[in-house]
């Protein structure tokens, strides 16, 4: 078994992923954060900026509004 020193901010940060504070030592939640970042790492996907510009077609702006003959203006008559 290895021995490791971390800083005491380290160490509280650490504890800030303790589940369970009876049976969690502080390799229990390394090993823990092993896990997640594992299983985090097995759904990324590798960012190639050359790839995703050559791939990337440019698109025509979206239209977030209705056309202008959707909309018909009427007139406004005051009477005093």
């Amino acid at each position: 078994m290895r021995t490791f020193k971390v800083s005491d901010d380290l160490y509280e940060q650490l504890k800030n992923f303790v589940v369970d504070p009876f049976d969690d030592t502080p390799e229990a939640v390394i090993g823990r954060l092993i896990e997640i970042v594992n299983k985090a790492k097995s759904r990324w996907s590798p960012f190639d900026p050359r790839s995703a510009a050559e791939s990337a077609e440019p698109q025509p702006p979206q239209r977030s509004f209705a056309p202008a003959e959707e909309y018909q203006e009427e007139e406004s008559v005051v009477v005093l």
